[in-house]
């Protein structure tokens, strides 16, 4: 619902209208024509309690007062900073006002920050302002057409859509000014807010905050990669080189692999434990400038009387590069004339639970994002956690993710009353105990199926090498054997064909239903045992387990670990099995008794086995299998393509998502 009031008249008596665009929620921004002005922005606390999360004023006098602080403005046409207040384009020189010591600064004094926006249109979640900025006008060649939307949707999302047009070559380098504090700027200090930046990269500067070199990786105070304190960044001033340069925070950060027509992502997180707000920032530009609120004056009296100060609040500028106009490599930000640009800058709030991550490393080491996962919840990821260390942190998790760190039954007793909700980054649920979980009354989900492709492939993978000995060849090759050779052609083991070989399959669920599909594109016979019949292709049957172990070429396990199937592989079962079978197996270590194993194919009672899984892992030296003859053993890396990593993430959070909707998905509680 939008809604307007008078907020007061310029020195001129031009009025200044307030907008309120109010969401189902019953939350709300404000914006006043007046430069653009976000006023209020209210979000629900964990509570349900509305929350200002900006800085504002009551009147329009401070918002000119204070005019250098550009208190939630439109800024433009260039933000930032542009160094000793000269560009050039296409070879002309243009100066502009040098309002920031020797530099020019944010468009120069008298900009669309100080100027009343025409509204031009409206709906029920939206408002749209226009300038129009003559040819010179502050420097800037061209006649400029700019249009601003603010759009606040249902899901407390505020959208900024800029869009310009020039009749010249000119710079656009549009931004908002907003000052965010999510336990509300009065409380005085943005120190007890954590801060989480997604870019690797940042622009250092001068004590003029004016580029001084390269981008550089972050490092030190300047690594915000993870949810860090913004206290424990700002305390480090006194001995970081960059904070002193920018007087705290006021650096850009740039977006990872930016490319021109970028699509909106996120840049950054802002979250308040007091009120359990989370603010993320998206954008398609290629910076967001990070101020730490450095030069607000103490005492500043704001809305509602309240008392704001140095470092109450802080700004996140989407941006191009500071002084881009004097920098070519960098992506520029020069509009062209009679083309059109648009930029889109997102400010979504939410109330997510907090989420910890045991063991992320080996699901995802930096080749795929976690971004589905920071959608649904705030996730503190760590790459491994020692068992002494789970308790600690996960303290204050409402959500708790684990692949292979075990949550026993003590720890789970000792689990904070908050804690409601256990997800797998697995299929399997060996590494909790479900029992104390139930007592406990704390959901559990798993992720059946994310990994049912790869698996089927590692599973020819072995059985391919174990009949084809391509590695074998090739090192052959590779040692002079065929530079050796009397004839083209030589052999170092025996090959077999797949062709007209029996495959056994023992368990019948997705991964090995899509083994038998691949068998019979090989022409394989396939015997099958499972609990329950399914309806098979042409060419398999079902059969009894003991029938499979006597008539199988290649035998391959897809089951569970259960008490019935704990060492299903033993001395008895290999006994069954034809001189010379093969064994894969990509399902759990357990279901092969181990010394067995590496006993038959010691003696050549099997002619090779394929694991990708032990008992124990990482296995012990003394393994058996480790040494056995004919055996591959792969790291558990079945279920490790990217592919299917991006689909467990995936499913991790649409699984988080079903269970704080209600619904149940992939339960196992």
């Amino acid at each position: 619902m939008l809604s307007k009031k008078v907020f007061d008249y310029t020195k001129e008596g031009k009025t200044v209208t307030c907008y309120r665009i109010t969401n189902k929620g019953g939350a709300y921004v404000e914006i006043l024509d007046y430069g653009g002005i976000i006023r209020s922005i209210a979000v629900p606390d964990r509570n349900g309690k509305l929350v200002d999360v900006v800085i504002g004023f009551d009147r329009l006098s401070p918002y000119i007062k204070n005019r250098g602080d550009y208190y939630g403005a439109f800024v433009g046409r260039f933000a930032n900073r542009i160094a000793s207040g000269e560009f050039a384009i296409n070879g002309t020189v243009y100066s502009v006002e040098k309002n920031n010591g020797e530099n020019h600064l944010h468009g120069g004094n008298g900009s669309f920050s100080e100027r009343i926006g025409t509204f031009t249109e409206e709906s029920d979640n939206s408002i749209t302002l226009t300038w129009d900025s003559p040819d010179m006008d502050q420097g800037y060649p061209g006649n400029m057409h700019i249009v601003v939307t603010y759009e606040f949707d249902d899901k407390n999302r505020l959208t900024l859509k800029y869009t310009g047009v020039s009749d010249k070559d000119t710079l656009f380098n549009p931004t908002n000014h907003s000052y965010f504090n999510m336990n509300g700027p009065s409380r005085g200090y943005i120190g007890d807010n954590e801060i989480k930046l997604y870019s690797d990269k940042f622009i250092p500067v001068d004590e003029n905050c004016i580029p001084s070199g390269q981008p550089q990786t972050v490092k030190g105070a300047m690594d915000m990669r993870r949810w860090t304190l913004l206290s424990n960044v700002l305390k480090k001033e006194e001995t970081d080189v960059n904070l002193q340069a920018g007087c705290g925070i006021d650096h850009a950060f740039l977006l990872r692999d930016f490319t021109d027509g970028e699509e909106v992502r996120r840049v950054a997180e802002l979250y308040g434990s007091v009120t359990g707000i989370r603010m993320s920032v998206s954008t398609d530009l290629p910076a967001v400038q990070v101020y730490s609120g450095n030069y607000i004056k103490d005492g500043l009296k704001g809305k509602l009387a309240q008392i704001y100060g140095r470092r109450c609040a802080i700004c996140f500028e989407s941006e191009y590069y500071p002084d881009s106009p004097n920098h070519p490599e960098w992506p520029s930000p020069v509009l062209k004339a009679g083309e059109k640009a648009e930029y889109t800058t997102v400010y979504a709030f939410d109330t997510p639970n907090k989420a910890v991550v045991l063991d992320g490393h080996t699901t995802n080491q930096g080749d795929i994002s976690w971004e589905p996962l920071y959608r649904v919840c705030r996730a503190e990821i760590y790459d491994r956690t020692a068992p002494k260390d789970i308790l600690k942190r996960v303290k204050g998790a409402d959500i708790i993710i684990t692949n292979k760190a075990v949550l026993t039954s003590e720890i789970i007793e000792e689990l904070d009353d908050n804690c409601k909700y256990v997800g797998l980054l697995s299929t399997g649920a060996n590494a909790v105990d479900i029992d104390a979980l139930r007592a406990r009354n704390i959901a559990l989900t798993n992720v059946p199926g994310y990994s049912t492709e790869d698996v089927a492939q590692l599973t020819f993978a072995f059985i391919l090498e174990l009949c084809q000995h391509t590695s074998l060849h090739d090192r052959a090759v590779k040692e002079g054997e065929w530079v050796d050779s009397d004839d083209f052609s030589f052999t170092v083991a025996p090959i077999k064909e797949l062709a007209g070989t029996t495959l056994g399959i023992l368990g019948y669920g997705a991964i090995g239903s899509r083994v038998c599909e691949i068998a019979r594109a090989f022409h394989m016979k396939v015997l099958v045992h499972s609990r329950s019949e399914k309806t098979l292709p042409e060419g398999a049957r079902f059969v009894t387990k003991n029938e499979l172990f006597k008539k199988s070429d290649i035998i391959t396990l897809h089951l569970p670990l259960t008490e019935e199937t704990e060492n299903l592989i033993d001395e008895n079962a290999i006994a069954m099995m034809k001189p010379g079978a093969i064994l894969i197996n990509t399902a759990r270590g357990p279901l092969l008794d181990e010394q067995a194993v590496s006993d038959a194919l010691n003696s050549g009672k099997l002619g090779g086995a394929g694991v990708d899984v032990l008992s124990t892992e990482p296995p012990a030296e003394d393994n058996p299998l480790l040494t056995a003859k004919n055996c591959i053993v792969t790291p558990h890396i079945a279920w490790a393509a990217q592919a299917a990593r991006v689909r467990l993430i995936e499913a991790v959070s649409k699984n988080i998502s079903a269970f704080e909707a209600g619904r149940r998905l992939n339960r196992l509680d």
